[in-house]
């Protein structure tokens, strides 16, 4: 989920920069990083879905803290079904079951 002003492309290349060991602050794909370590392997397995919300993300108007708010909504909705489907959370969603490729040696 992203509602920040860099929007989702931004977020896309943030996620491809920590799973290939340029950035290591992106807290989901430090995690898929730590279980698949070679990038060259892994980027054609993967898959993007999306859902688009519209709205500018640096407004005060209404309509748009609304949609801000609809794009929370959904991200947790899409978590819940998930959980209910599987009885879990998805597997770089969970934090206490997926170990970070950047805390692997400091001991977390």
């Amino acid at each position: 989920m992203t509602n920040a002003p860099y929007g989702l492309k931004g977020r896309l290349r943030h996620f491809d920069a920590t799973i290939s060991g340029k950035a290591t602050n992106h807290g989901g794909s430090d995690r898929v990083r730590y279980a698949h370590q070679n990038y060259e392997l892994l980027s054609p397995q993967l898959y993007v879905a999306v859902a688009a919300f519209k709205c500018d993300v640096l407004s005060n108007k209404p309509q748009d803290l609304i949609t801000m708010g609809k794009v929370a909504e959904f991200e947790f909705r899409c978590f819940a079904q998930f959980a209910k489907q599987f009885d879990r959370l998805p597997e770089f969603n969970d934090k206490k079951r997926s170990k970070k490729f950047s805390n692997q040696n400091s001991g977390l």
